[in-house]
């Protein structure tokens, strides 16, 4: 007869076996449905999206100023620490990774020839991928497409306005345009040119701008990092993108191969979206008041000219010969600016940039943002709303 610690271990390691062994199928069980978990993340995404519509104020509440909050505290001072567009490098490694990837499983096709049995894997594995990249993205910034908006929030009244205010912002902002060329930097061929020494400088000046901003609204507050210059900018320029905004880094990244006077405007844009503005016509809003906070010249005349240019747009299509003559006011300066602008951009014209457009505007209209590219004309409203709530207070 065998002693009782014999027994006992006996029946230890067999209670552990079957333990394992009840794991071990539990695995095997849930294998085949591993995948299937995470393309559920898809429609997941989308029901969360769908739900965030419904309830602006809740989003507001719950998501945009606490749980986003704490990524943007957290994971936006991990990816600020780096000096460099950690979503620039990322991007080129899964390219790398993408084309091994299909190289190897295109291979295997060929060589096994079992496309029956290797290709729903293939297709499992993407949809994975886009379900987990879907989920993400609107965690980290989707659903504050749908948040309480910029205007509500900072109690300016945005309305149908007059062409005689159009009219008057516009002339104001030419007015400031030219004032404040005066004071800044331009180069050999008269251009203007930034005061920093670098584009590093401009982002930590980009950086304190929010902050001096947020000491006005305090859901602008909290962490704030640089804004990043992108290595291979002129591929931006190619694609018609001046700066982009990469939820899953927190970064703002901007292209620093165009005219500088874009350069402290598209910086602080790129910042509005790390504090969760995510539609442009607000982020756009923002940057014209961080880039008027400032005392540097340089990004006083970068917000100036930017807002300039959408209020003149608007004015061209609603009174042509308005706009030129309030136009042929601007200074001599100021037009070499735009002169530069325009030859800078024509370069690039042509099917590349047109699809990218299209692209963009589709982007656009699948956040709820429904005239697409056109939404950026909205930036008006809001312009004219603060011009209001300015010279107000200026009366009283």
């Amino acid at each position: 007869m065998p002693p009782a610690n014999f027994l006992e271990s006996t029946v230890l390691q067999d209670t552990k076996m079957h333990s394992l062994s009840t794991a071990k199928r539990i695995r095997q069980f849930l294998r085949p449905y591993r995948r299937g978990f995470l393309i559920l993340l898809l429609p997941l995404s989308l029901l969360l999206t769908e739900w965030a519509a419904q309830y602006p104020t809740t989003v507001e509440r719950l998501f945009s100023r606490r749980v986003y909050r704490v990524f943007t505290e957290v994971l936006g001072r991990i990816f600020g620490l780096f000096p460099f567009s950690v979503a620039e490098l990322a991007l080129y490694g899964l390219i790398f990774i993408g084309l091994l990837w299909l190289t190897v499983h295109i291979s295997r096709l060929v060589r096994l020839r079992d496309i029956t049995t290797r290709l729903p894997g293939m297709l499992a594995t993407l949809c994975c991928v886009v379900g987990v990249g879907y989920f993400l993205f609107t965690l980290f910034c989707g659903l504050n497409y749908h948040r309480v908006t910029f205007a509500d929030q900072s109690g300016l009244e945005v309305r149908p306005s007059s062409v005689e205010e159009l009219a008057a912002l516009y002339q104001e902002l030419v007015e400031t345009a030219n004032s404040v060329r005066q004071q800044v930097l331009s180069n050999h061929l008269g251009e203007m040119v930034l005061s920093q020494e670098s584009y590093h400088d401009a982002g930590v000046q980009a950086a304190q701008a929010m902050n001096k901003l947020a000491e006005r609204y305090p859901f602008l507050k909290g962490f704030t990092p640089r804004a990043k210059p992108v290595k291979l900018s002129r591929l931006m320029s190619v694609i018609d993108i001046t700066g982009i905004y990469i939820p899953f880094t927190f970064e703002g990244n901007v292209n620093v191969d165009v005219p500088d006077y874009y350069i402290p405007f598209s910086m602080i844009h790129e910042l509005a979206h790390f504090k969760g503005f995510m539609r442009e016509d607000e982020a756009n809003f923002i940057a014209h008041l961080g880039c008027r906070e400032m005392d540097d010249p340089a990004f006083q005349y970068s917000g100036t000219v930017l807002a300039l240019i959408h209020s003149g747009n608007a004015l061209y299509r609603v009174n042509p010969d308005l706009y030129f003559s309030l136009s042929a006011q601007l200074s001599e300066d100021v037009r070499r600016d735009f002169a530069a602008g325009s030859a800078y951009w024509q370069q690039f014209e042509g099917p590349v940039a047109e699809v990218a457009g299209k692209i963009n505007d589709s982007y656009l209209k699948a956040n709820r943002q429904v005239e697409g590219v056109q939404s950026y004309g909205r930036m008006v409203d809001l312009l004219l709303a603060d011009y209001r709530a300015r010279h107000a207070a200026d009366e009283a």
